[in-house]
Parts: C-alpha cells; structure tokens; sequence
C-alpha cells in the first residue's frame, strides 16, 4: 500500500502508479535466482473518493479486484461507474445465494433443427434467473457470480435434473426421442464426483444417457486437457454424447479434435452473423463444416437468424441449426404445444 500525499492532479497519480508498476517490471534476483514479476493497482483519491483512510483504502481495494479481473498488470481509478458495478455485484451475490430456495431459476429449451428434414431433433437447455428484486437477469452476468461464490454446481445439478425430466416428458407425450443438450461449465466438469452426479441424475429421472450431449468450451481444456480428457472418456463410454461449442474461435480446436472423444462441434454466432457479409467468414464456415464431416461428427450452426443465412448453411451441408430464425428459447409448455 502506498500513501502518497499532496498530488498536484490525476496525471500525477498516473506517473506514480507507472514507477511502481516499472519498479516491478524489473527482474528481481533472490538468492541467485532472477524472479519476474508484474502488479495490479488499485487506486482510491482524496477527496472525491472519500475523506476517511478506511473509505480510501476500502475503494482502492476493490479496483484492484476490478483491474486483476480485467487484465493482470493494469491498473484502475476507482469512480462511479466501478462503484455502482460493484455494488450490483453484491446484490447479485446475495440474491443468487436464495434463488434456487425461491424457486426463481428456470430451464428454457431452444430448438435445434435438423437442416435435411427441417424437423425438431433437439433442444439446448438454457438457464433463466427471474429476480424478485431485481427482474430478469442475462445468464452472461450471473453465471460468473455463481462461479466466484461457488454456487455452479448446486445451479448445474438444478439444470441437470430440471431439463432431464422436462424432456423425458416431452418424448413420453410425443412418442418421440428428441436429444437434450446441456451446457457444463469448466468447473463443474472439474469436480470429483460430476461424473457420478450426472450419471445417477440421468438414472433416477429414467432418461436415456445416449439422448444427452454435454456441450464444453474450449476453456475447459485450455486450462487442463490432461485432467479433462479421462473424464470426457469417461462421459463417452457411459452413452453421453460430448459437443466442443463455440468451435473456432480457441486457438488450438484442431488439437482437440484429435485427442479428444467429440461427437459435436458447434460454428460460434461469430461466424454465422457475417456469413454472408464477409468471404473469410464464410471461409472459414465452409472449413469447419468439411473438418465435421471428416471427422465423423456432427456439426451445429448457433444463430441463425435469417433464411438466407439458412439456405446458405444448407447449402454447406451443416447439419443442425439453431437461433431466432426458427425460435427463441421456449418454456416447455410453449415447446410441447407448438412441436407435439
């Protein structure tokens, strides 16, 4: 902590944070060994930012979070907008610690459609957060906060159960086998007993694990493919189909391809929004798409949003699409009652 009296301006303050920041961007030697290093700063002014120490070092404290949050090694000026972030942030937390008690999380299916019937063949499970205080919350905004306080799992469990048993009803009333996709954060694949969870889950709900496929994101195996490649084995071999999603926008997919037991491989919104705009992107499409059918999966468009978009993708040979062009995200009334 570094108390520094009688600044003349903000870009005064700014000079001192770069002499500490380049103080520890120099090479530190211990005991002969040379130690590289970096620092996050967080920085609180007198006065706008408070009159008293406790408030001062309280607010430099929490851009300090904000700024290692953002990018390790930058630095921030606390202000109102962190402030009323900040603020938000701890609603968030102690709404979402009772919003599965109060019964205010629900499970919506948007439908996937096969592109050579023009059918229903699936849906994705997406959580929804409907706050008493606050209103409806972007699943983007809450499912960090459920990370950070530990909540991921009890909420992954919640969606597990929820959307099993909602399509295990759906099949029974259309006498159909409609597959169920749910999303698997990278923590949750990485608990000790998420295998055994699901799979007793599946069980006690009666579903078939061969009509579920878990969709992963690529930073799941950025952070540890070691770790995550026996237990997506492990997934495989008891009937669970596995889907790489937003695939193409990581830097090493191919990689993954090769090593790992995926049946699915998801093109991200990204490239479907300027496929028909932009050369490379459609490029890039047509490559994923023949990458799919090399490798003998199957593969999914998210977000389409147009027929043009569509008949273009048809075109490719893709061979599940997804978004607004056919439907949004439906509750399962409103799925039984307009695909039965």
């Amino acid at each position: 902590m570094f108390c520094f009296p009688e600044l003349d301006s903000l870009s005064d303050a700014e000079r001192r944070v770069e002499c500490i920041r380049e103080i520890f961007n120099r090479d530190f030697t211990i005991d002969g060994k040379i130690i590289a290093s970096s620092c996050s700063i967080g920085v609180a002014m007198y006065p706008n930012d408070g009159d008293k120490a406790e408030d001062l070092i309280s607010k430099a404290d929490i851009v300090l979070y904000k700024s290692k949050l953002q990018q390790k090694g930058h630095f921030l000026f606390f202000n109102d907008s962190i402030n009323k972030q900040v603020k938000r942030d701890y609603i968030l937390d102690a709404q979402l610690r009772s919003a599965l008690t109060n019964n205010e999380l629900t499970v919506v299916y948007q439908p996937q459609i096969s592109v050579k019937t023009g059918t229903l063949i699936g849906v994705e499970a997406l959580v929804r957060w409907n706050n008493t205080l606050l209103g409806p919350i972007s699943p983007n905004e809450f499912i960090h906060v459920a990370e950070d306080i530990g909540m991921i799992n009890d909420i992954g469990r919640f969606v597990n159960k929820q959307s099993m048993q909602d399509i295990l009803q759906f099949n029974r009333l259309t006498n159909s086998n409609l597959r169920l996709s749910i999303n698997i954060s990278p923590k949750q694949l990485m608990e000790p007993l998420f295998v055994d969870d699901i799979l007793n889950t599946a069980q006690d709900v009666g579903i078939k694990n061969q009509l579920i496929t878990l969709e992963i994101t690529e930073n799941v195996l950025i952070v540890n493919v070691k770790k995550a490649q026996p237990i997506l084995q492990q997934l495989k071999d008891s009937g669970f189909k596995l889907s790489l999603d937003d695939f193409g926008t990581g830097y090493s997919s191919l990689s993954y391809l090769n090593n790992l037991p995926i049946n699915e491989i998801k093109i991200d919104k990204t490239f479907i929004d300027k496929l028909l705009t932009n050369n490379q992107s459609e490029s890039l499409v047509k490559t994923i798409i023949a990458i799919g059918k090399l490798s003998q999966m199957t593969v999914v468009a998210e977000g389409v949003e147009t027929k043009e978009q569509y008949e273009r993708l048809a075109h490719l040979h893709c061979d599940k699409i997804q978004g607004y062009y056919f439907d949004r995200p439906l509750s399962l009334e409103a799925l039984i009652a307009k695909y039965k």
